[in-house]
């Protein structure tokens, strides 16, 4: 499992230790997917998760928009059933708090889920592993009405490194271009790894944003994360800090 990716669903759990709602864009075999219910039954049992996949792989991408080979139309196929053992096996495959939809995102990604989803105000973590440019920006417009200040995005394959191509592509130029068009929503990098793999966080949405106190609060809990501490860990350091700090 990617550090990375492990310490931003805990990141966010620590920013909202009450939990919330989870979502995975491109669940695939259902690695970090399983791992996420797994923690959910173990230490958030509050929060939801819900994974996004059409089962048949990449779709094409845009016309015009480079991508490496390995991102063609159909790469990373997988079936229902994989991801449904590795709930199974994490105790996990008919609890409530997971939901797996179906479909590509152009079909999947509908108004009413979206509704559904804002009612409960309580989005925490979003694992963007959809790899491609048009994926990227649909998935993007299809949060922005969920999302708040705290939230935690995961970018799992932006701009890597390996892939010889010196312009912009797939999930990083679908950030870009989509925040020049969404300028009332901002975030900052948490951490970044040697293959670019990252975690942010929503400073702000709209008229909303974290406090310079809140915000500096939450950066000190990600390098304790990061460092290896425990959520809980990082927890009472802060209530003691705070409690010394009233003598």
């Amino acid at each position: 499992m990617i550090r990375v990716f492990r310490n931003a669903f805990e990141i966010a759990h620590s920013i909202f230790p009450q939990g919330g709602t989870c979502l995975e864009f491109g669940v695939y075999t259902g690695g970090t997917f399983a791992w996420q219910a797994g923690k959910i039954r173990k230490h958030h049992p509050s929060s939801h998760l819900v994974g996004f996949d059409s089962w048949q792989g990449l779709p094409k991408e845009t016309e015009g928009e480079w991508a490496p080979e390995r991102h063609a139309k159909g790469r990373y196929a997988s079936t229902k059933d994989i991801v449904l053992a590795r709930l199974a096996s994490a105790a996990m495959k008919d609890d409530p708090r997971v939901e797996l939809v179906d479909g590509f995102f152009n079909e999947s990604l509908t108004a009413e889920l979206q509704k559904k989803l804002k009612d409960r105000q309580d989005l925490i973590f979003v694992n963007i592993d959809v790899d491609i440019y048009s994926s990227t920006i649909e998935l993007l417009d299809f949060v922005k009405p969920l999302l708040r200040p705290g939230v935690i995005l995961y970018w799992d394959d932006w701009k890597d490194p390996r892939a010889l191509h010196d312009g912009e592509w797939g999930e990083h130029k679908a950030w870009k271009d989509w925040s020049l068009r969404n300028p009332d929503v901002l975030a900052e990098d948490m951490e970044v790894n040697p293959l670019n793999q990252r975690s942010m966080i929503i400073t702000r949405v709209g008229e909303t944003r974290l406090s310079h106190e809140k915000l500096a609060n939450i950066r000190y809990d990600v390098f304790e994360i990061v460092n290896g501490n425990p959520p809980v860990i990082v927890r009472m350091k802060r209530r003691i800090k705070k409690m010394l700090g009233r003598h």
